[in-house]
């Protein structure tokens, strides 16, 4: 009975985080840096202390910290990335080259990201209900990890086949884009 919640972690996140905003920065990451296996460690570290947040003090974070501020916190780091990624598209840039801060902005960009996000809210849920949270989070980091390295291949894909100013420009919009519609509560 107990490891039937860990194949529910897995099948509930990997199918929450299907198209979720998340993996839209997991694939814009890996195209825009065509480095898909540091772009899948930042964001699976990132998911990871996220979802011990979720599974450890999410109960206590969700009643302390209000929902708004959290998305009001996402949806600015997503404007702020997607303007310097704008800022920067113009550059002539080796492919792949990565700056000494680029690991962290990928890990930050994903784990603010996922801050109040529908999977860990379902994290919180499923540890709460279950009697084996440590099954819970490591389901949900396999969920994750699924999803996150589907989205590290597509987005390398993309870049073999598109030039890089203009990954980063669509990069750009659609960062800003997604901050927009988290300020504004449209997408959570």
């Amino acid at each position: 009975m107990s490891f039937e919640v860990f194949f529910y972690a897995i099948a509930a996140i990997f199918l929450a985080e299907l198209g979720d905003k998340t993996m839209l920065a997991t694939i814009c990451l890996s195209a825009q840096y065509r480095r898909p296996m540091l772009v899948l460690l930042a964001a699976m570290l990132a998911l990871t202390a996220s979802t011990v947040i979720a599974v450890i003090i999410g109960m206590f974070l969700a009643s302390t910290l209000p929902l708004d501020l959290i998305m009001y916190i996402a949806g600015a780091l997503f404007i702020i990335m997607g303007l310097y990624t704008l800022a920067t598209s113009g550059r002539n840039e080796a492919v792949g080259e990565v700056s000494s801060g680029t690991f962290w902005s990928m890990f930050s960009l994903v784990f603010i990201a996922e801050l109040g996000d529908k999977t860990q809210i379902a994290a919180i849920a499923l540890s709460a209900q279950s009697t084996t949270p440590l099954l819970v989070f490591i389901g949900a980091i396999f969920g994750f990890f699924f999803v996150t390295l589907l989205g590290a291949i597509i987005g390398d894909r993309i870049a073999e086949r598109a030039p890089i100013a203009w990954i980063k420009r669509v990069t750009g919009i659609f960062f800003i884009l997604i901050g927009i519609l988290s300020i504004f509560g449209i997408i959570s």
